[in-house]
């Protein structure tokens, strides 16, 4: 793995072969960097060489953070530069990732040659239509009234590191058909007066995105991939964008949550090799 860092943006190179651009995840509800990450070594295991980065606040990017869209895309832009990677490039995003990919092929169309959206929606309004808590029911799981209770506290600013963390476990309980997949933050003594990571403030920024309107605007061939299970991104939400992207082509997974990469890779892989191809 190379890191190059530019004014103190860590940008990384993954494997070897034909570039492409992996949008990483622009919240705090990771556990290392997007280079490091199933989804990138999934692609490099295809023969291609992975260029993502680390949005500015987190891990080894010193950049001061404005967390927003805009600063994401900037920070694609800039990291395809920095890589030596000509544009138009294949690029690729999962989850929030995925709508920061879809952004940057609506808003810099001149950066994206093929793109796959994993896990995705057209915008925070998705999200309150379908999403989480999308398999809980206000009417018998305490799950969907925490959810709700500590979501708004990340939302208002008013959300601890304890909090965080309670929220991001919760949902990643949700999110896999086989919970052995599952990952989760562990509770420290004194996290609930500690402040949440920098970058969950993402959720506030994230309620003004919207591409719901725009989804025509995406002129490339887009490969949509989603889990039957997911409850962050149902297929639903998928099912919107393929409506709207002309020229695009989804697969559900038919044993999957939100990650299918992690849950059934082979069929993943299978599915990108063609798309790829």
């Amino acid at each position: 793995m190379d890191i190059v860092r530019s004014d103190g943006l860590a940008v990384y190179g993954v494997g070897t072969g034909e570039p492409l651009l992996l949008l990483p995840y622009p919240h705090a509800s990771t556990f290392g960097p997007m280079a490091e990450d199933a989804l990138a070594a999934l692609l490099a295991g295809m023969g291609r060489r992975v260029v993502t980065f680390d949005p500015p606040g987190a891990y080894r990017s010193s950049r001061p953070m404005r967390c927003d869209l805009a600063e994401m895309l900037a920070c694609a832009e800039e990291s395809l530069n920095v890589a030596g990677v000509p544009q138009p490039v294949d690029v690729v995003g999962h989850s929030m990732g995925a709508l920061c990919a879809l952004a940057l092929a609506v808003e810099r169309p001149q950066c994206v040659r093929r793109l796959v959206l994993i896990g995705a929606c057209s915008g925070f309004a998705a999200v309150r239509r379908w999403s989480t808590p999308h398999n809980w029911s206000p009417w018998r799981d305490a799950a969907w009234w925490k959810c709700l209770w500590w979501g708004a506290r990340q939302m208002t600013g008013t959300g601890s590191l304890a909090v965080h963390k309670r929220l991001d476990n919760l949902v990643e309980s949700a999110s896999f058909v086989d919970p052995r997949h599952a990952c989760y933050w562990t509770l420290e003594p004194g996290d609930e007066r500690r402040p949440a990571p920098p970058r969950a403030c993402w959720l506030r920024s994230a309620r003004r995105v919207e591409f719901r309107h725009r989804l025509d605007g995406v002129q490339v061939p887009t490969l949509l991939l989603v889990g039957i299970a997911d409850p962050q991104t149902p297929p639903v939400c998928t099912e919107e964008l393929a409506a709207g992207i002309p020229n695009s082509r989804a697969v559900v997974l038919d044993a999957s949550g939100h990650s299918p990469f992690l849950e059934q890779p082979q069929e993943v892989r299978q599915a990108l090799a063609t798309f790829l191809s």
